[in-house]
């Protein structure tokens, strides 16, 4: 376990508990004030370890993050709360199909533009077996220009009134402004997609809990138009997950319940190719950040770095990747292809869930 922001009477609390419990405490560079910790704990000593930590009252808040981390870690999500209804989250991974109505979405731009071609979109996806629907009117891709939210609202309203009606897969809307989270809602859709981790509006929060809307929290580092210029990390993984942390924590402040919130590590925004390879590699990591995670890696550049570009090289990295995620403990994948993800992600769970031979 890596802490950070500990009082030093707190840190000691931590150490001397860690090492009553057979384990071992190091304090990590920058030197000084607030440094972060890392606790080295035998695996059978957790139980111990957090009661302990329950007895004393300043590092209870930590004891029960870390109770909710341990859960993560093990796949026990409570089921994701909708406005009205819920959505299990164990034993069977969740497909979310992307549906861009935007002219310059980096894959498929234009493609589902009109709300005729972008419902009769949505409704194949439901037949290849989505069980969510992300909407989005604002490209997002490394490199692209911002539009309005009247504009944004202009795209992707008439979509949510035709669909609302004619499907039961909840709606997600792709946004990071409140005035589109706003109508998105009103109109019928269910979750907020937000990839700046509710950093780029501070009301968007508010209306999601408002709404009792369920949020999607994502890692971004920058702006869409300049995020893929020279991204840097110190630490990458310790970044990426305190900001996952602080927006889990941005949107409980302001009303939406914890077991209504996925964080999304935030795969191709501000990164590096290495960068996404990395995050994929120890995704269980993500899992200190107590929530579900979702993953959308879909058709993503760092793909064709890999194996050359070209729509069926991507297509199948994408594959291989939605397996891999699955394997770390993805709980959701957001992606363009519905019908091979969903092929994929029955054989994966198959394999995952075996019963093991007697001996």
């Amino acid at each position: 376990m890596r802490l950070e922001g500990l009082g030093a009477a707190e840190a000691k609390h931590l150490a001397r508990t860690a090492r009553g419990c057979g384990g071992d405490f190091r304090r990590l560079e920058p030197a000084g004030a607030g440094r972060p910790l890392l606790v080295l704990l035998p695996a059978d000593c957790r139980n111990s370890f957090l009661h302990r930590l329950r007895g004393e009252e300043s590092l209870r808040p930590l004891a029960r993050e870390l109770e909710r981390a341990a859960r993560a870690a093990r796949g026990a999500h409570p089921p994701l709360r909708l406005p009205g209804r819920s959505i299990p989250l164990v034993g069977r991974t969740i497909i979310q199909g992307i549906l861009n109505v935007t002219p310059d979405s980096f894959y498929d731009g234009g493609s589902w533009a009109t709300p005729r071609r972008a419902v009769d979109r949505a409704l194949r996806m439901i037949e290849e077996g989505a069980d969510l629907v992300d909407i989005g009117g604002e490209s997002t891709r490394p490199g692209s220009q911002p539009v309005s939210a009247r504009e944004e609202i202009r795209r992707v309203l008439p979509v949510i009134e035709r669909l609302a009606g004619r499907i039961s897969a909840p709606i997600s809307v792709d946004t990071t402004k409140a005035e589109v989270a706003e109508a998105a809602l009103g109109a019928g859709a269910e979750i907020v997609n937000d990839i700046s981790g509710l950093t780029f509006d501070p009301k968007l929060a508010e209306v999601a809990a408002r709404h009792r809307a369920a949020v999607i929290v994502s890692h971004t580092r920058g702006l869409p138009r300049t995020m893929q210029k020279q991204p840097r990390y110190r630490h990458l993984l310790p970044e990426v997950t305190a900001l996952l942390q602080a927006s889990v924590r941005r949107a409980v402040e302001a009303g939406v319940r914890r077991d209504a919130i996925l964080a999304d590590p935030g795969i191709g925004f501000g990164k590096t190719a290495r960068h996404n390879l990395l995050l994929l590699r120890l995704l269980p990591v993500l899992h200190s950040t107590g929530c579900p995670l979702l993953v959308g890696a879909s058709r993503k550049s760092f793909l064709g770095r890999i194996l050359g570009d070209g729509g069926e090289k991507r297509f199948h990295g994408s594959l291989a990747v939605a397996a891999l995620a699955i394997a770390g403990g993805a709980s959701v994948l957001r992606v363009h292809d519905v019908a091979a993800t969903v092929a994929v992600a029955r054989v994966v769970e198959a394999v995952r869930e075996a019963p093991g031979m007697r001996p």
